[in-house]
Formats: structure tokens, sequence, C-alpha cells
């Protein structure tokens, strides 16, 4: 069997289209895991919204749906251009950022030391990854980021190696365009290229003539937009410095540390008696660590945190030292970013976590690679002998369930919506508890629920109230909504018991 495995080793060390097979991959999960009838997420349902409201109405429409409606242009522009559906362009889009994000991974374990084999394995793992394939058949502006700042970080990682100017140009444009998706990525831009300022045998000089070359073309894109915002009738840098996220940018530490304090007091005087009250602050903290380190893990997922726990602590990626210290520095900024949001929110969700786990699990492959030759140069069968098999069969499970299609448990809501759409005349309103069934009924929307006031305000006989809610509550919400006159009609429902159930109202004869 041994030789088996290292015959395919072999192979694979001569074979040169890694990355080509990985892209087909990349591309049949995401087919496989966008062709189903789960409804799209709310936040995928705004941006296409935004997109149709750039489309037809132009920039200032766009902003008044979601304030920072970049990935919904582009979806727009990708429609106009594709003369596809919003929310088929935007499956497209996502494919071509997919492919980004698979092509950069694999390129930056090759800039990390990582041989032909290695990369085949960092492909394995980022083909397989359970988060990144969770997310395939969401549409979140989070692709964009995750893909243009890996590849902002990949030109990074090779300016620092040669400090060619195409490569600082590079991650100039690719860190610009990733902002477009995600704001925070203004805080990478800034800081990011400060590790310039500490690559060994270079002079000072050298060191911040750098710097500013890796600075050069955000200096010259922001001088831009400061003039063209200057030149607009009414405009003035005052207004500029109004920009919602500047302040998110500016006072981010002072909003923490206030938050923090405030809940701290919080707990001290609610929870907390006199004995033990000025230990608010430390329950605080060490909740919202062990949250933030329970998402982590989460995210990046046990095995692969274990794998890069071992690469780690073993200093097993080949990469020179400058290059190590450049991967840490730009994974410990990414992990700051969530980590601040999470001390201002009380939470974090896996997808702001991505961009620190896509980095970290670029230790993974070289962990993987040294226990399995550590497995082929064992002669015994039994003493630590079983990693690499277990390992094995871990990640051919995690492969092959790439390839299947995610669980359509929500289809009831798409089923509905699609009734809605064909049943409810023209002239209709719909009133619902579910941000969904408006898009997909495409009917004018009211949000209502029976638990917020069982008035119904100005209702007419053609409108329809459709309610999500669990089985077991339906009896008691069609005997309530009986005495507003509406009779029950259609219903929707999973083996899980949710369900939509479609009311109408009692037409007076």
């Amino acid at each position: 069997m041994k030789d088996h495995i290292r015959r395919c080793i072999y192979l694979i060390d001569q074979f040169n289209y890694i990355r080509l097979i990985a892209t087909i991959i990349s591309l049949i999960t995401l087919f496989i895991a966008v062709n189903t009838q789960n409804p799209i997420n709310n936040d995928g349902i705004l941006y296409l919204q935004t997109a149709e409201a750039f489309a037809n109405s132009g920039w200032q429409e766009a902003i008044k749906h979601f304030n920072w409606p970049f990935y919904s242009i582009f979806i727009a522009w990708l429609s106009k251009l594709t003369h596809l559906s919003f929310e088929n362009s935007t499956y497209v889009l996502n494919a071509v950022l997919l492919v980004i994000i698979v092509i950069s991974f694999i390129a930056l374990i090759e800039e990390s030391g990582g041989s032909r084999f290695v990369q085949f394995l960092g492909a394995l793992i980022i083909l397989s990854h359970p988060q990144l394939h969770h997310y395939q058949h969401y549409i979140v502006r989070g692709f964009g980021y995750w893909a243009f700042s890996l590849l902002a970080f990949l030109n990074f990682i090779r300016f620092y190696k040669h400090l060619k100017w195409r490569h600082a140009l590079g991650w100039g444009i690719f860190i610009s365009v990733a902002i477009l998706f995600r704001p925070e990525g203004l805080v990478i831009c800034c800081f990011g290229p400060l590790v310039l300022l500490f690559r060994a045998k270079t002079t000072l000089w050298n060191k911040l003539g750098n710097t500013l070359k890796a600075y050069s073309f955000n200096i010259i894109a922001i001088s831009i937009i400061i003039a063209w915002w200057l030149n607009m009738p009414n405009r003035t840098i005052a207004q500029l410095g109004k920009f919602r996220h500047w302040d998110q940018l500016q006072n981010g530490l002072t909003l923490l540390s206030t938050n923090i304090n405030e809940k701290a007091v919080l707990v001290s005087q609610t929870i907390l008696n006199d004995y033990s009250n000025k230990w608010g602050l430390t329950m605080v903290i060490s909740g919202l660590t062990g949250i933030y380190l329970y998402k982590l893990v989460a995210t990046l997922w046990p095995v692969h945190a274990l794998l890069f726990g071992h690469a780690f602590w073993k200093r097993l990626m080949p990469a020179e030292k400058g290059i190590k210290r450049v991967i840490i520095y730009f994974s410990i900024l990414n992990l700051v970013i969530p980590a601040i949001f999470l001390g201002q929110r009380f939470f974090v969700l896996s997808r702001f976590l991505m961009p620190a786990s896509l980095l970290l699990l670029l230790w993974t492959p070289f962990s993987l690679h040294y226990i399995m030759q550590k497995w082929l140069d064992k002669k015994t069968v039994i003493k630590n002998n079983f990693v690499f098999p277990v390992l094995s069969i871990v990640f051919l499970i995690m492969f092959i369930y790439a390839f299947v299609p995610p669980n359509q448990s929500k289809a009831y809501i798409t089923t509905a919506g699609t009734w809605l759409k064909h049943n409810m005349p023209q002239q209709s309103k719909l009133y619902t508890n579910n941000f969904r069934l408006s898009y997909y009924s495409e009917k004018k929307f009211m949000e209502w629920d029976i638990s917020d006031n069982l008035i119904i305000p100005e209702w007419s006989s053609d409108d329809f109230v459709a309610l999500k809610t669990k089985q077991k509550h339906y009896e008691k919400i069609k005997n309530t909504l009986l005495t507003l006159k509406l009779k029950p009609g259609k219903i929707f429902a999973n083996k899980e018991g949710n369900m939509i159930a479609v009311f109408k109202f009692i037409k007076n004869k």
C-alpha cells in the first residue's frame, strides 16, 4: 500500500495541472450548491434589490437600499453584460470569485515553499473546507472580499520577496477592489505594508522606500477620489468626513472600550454580589474570549485547527523567516478586526473570521504532508501509525461531502413564495413576517406578525397573509386569525415542523 502511495506522490509531483483541475472541481461544487430550491439568504435579497435599484435609477437609489453597494453594482454590470437575471449574474460572479480564492490559496502555498504535492494537499483542503462549502449557495459580498484580499496578499508576498513595482501595484489594486466588497479592508490596506519596515537585510531608507511603494497606488487612488468629490457641486471635505464607516475606523477602539465597560458594570450590578462585583470586567472579557475562540475553531474547523497548531509548533512551513513573519502579521490583523467587532456588538459570524482562517489554513497542508511522510517512513504498523489513515478518511469524507447538495429544508419558503406569485391578484398586498416571501412572490410587502398587533391596517379583501411559524402553533394562530375574518388557505411545510401558513380575507357577501 505504501509503495502505491509513494508512486501517487511521484506522479502528482510531475503533474502540471493542479490549479486547472482545482478550478473545474470548484465550479462543479458551486453548481451543485446553488442548483437547489433553497431560498436566497436575507442579505442576498438585499444585494439583489440594490442591484436592481442601481440598474433602474443609478447610484443614488442604490445607496438608499444599502450604504456599501459595490457588490450589487458589480452584479448589475454583469447582468447588463451577460443579459442574465440578477440572481444568475450573482452566481456567475461568485463562481469567478471562488476560482480566485482557490487559485490564490494554492499559489500562496507555492510561495510559502510548498512542493507540487503539498500544493495538491492544499487544493484538497480548500476545495473540501466545510465553511467555504457552506457559503457557496449564499449570496454574500464576503466572497469578493476573501477573493481579492487573498489575491492582494499573494502580490504582497511577491513584493516582499522581489521588491518589484508590478507586485506593489498588484497589491494596491487588489486590496482596493477588496475594500469595495467590505470596508474593513481599509484596516489591512493601512496597516499591512508596515511589515516592510521589519524586512531583514534592508537599510532604513530602502525600508521606507519599499513601504511607500506598497502605498503608492492607494495614495494616488485616494487623491483622485478627493479631487473628484471636490469637483462635484456642493461637495466639501467635511461632507466626505461624514461617511458612516469613518467613525468605526477612527473610533473603533473607543467604542470597544466603552461597550465592554458598560456591560461589565451591568454584570456587576445584576449578577454579582458585593463580594464579587469587582470581577464584572473579567467575566465579560473571558466570556467574549471564549466565544471568539469557539467561533474561530468552528470556522477554521477542528481538524484544520489541530493541523495548523501542529505545523506552527513544529515550524513545518519551509518559507524563509521573513515570509512567515508576513503571514503571521497579516493573520493577526485579520484576527483583530472580528475581535473588535465582537467587543462592540457582542456577536461575530463565521464569515467575519474567514479571511483569517484562509491564512491560517496555509499551514495545514505542510502538517498533513509531514504526518504522511512519517507514516510512510515507519516500518512498524502499531505505534503512532494510525494518525495519517484517520486523517485520510476524514479528508476523503469532507471532499465527498463537497459534492453533496445542501439540505433543502428551507425549500418550502421558495415554494410558498412562488405559489403566492401565481395565485395572488396583481393589486393584492402581502402581509407576512418573512422577508423572503416578499421577494419570491414579487408582491407589495407589508411586514406583519400575529405577535405584533391583532389589527391589520389598510387591508382589503384581495390581500393575503402568509406567516412563517411552527406546526405546533398553527391551530392557535388559525383560531386567532379567524377572529380577524381570515380563513386558512394553503400550507407549505418541511419535515422539521416549520411551515408557511397562507390565509385569505373572508369576503363579505
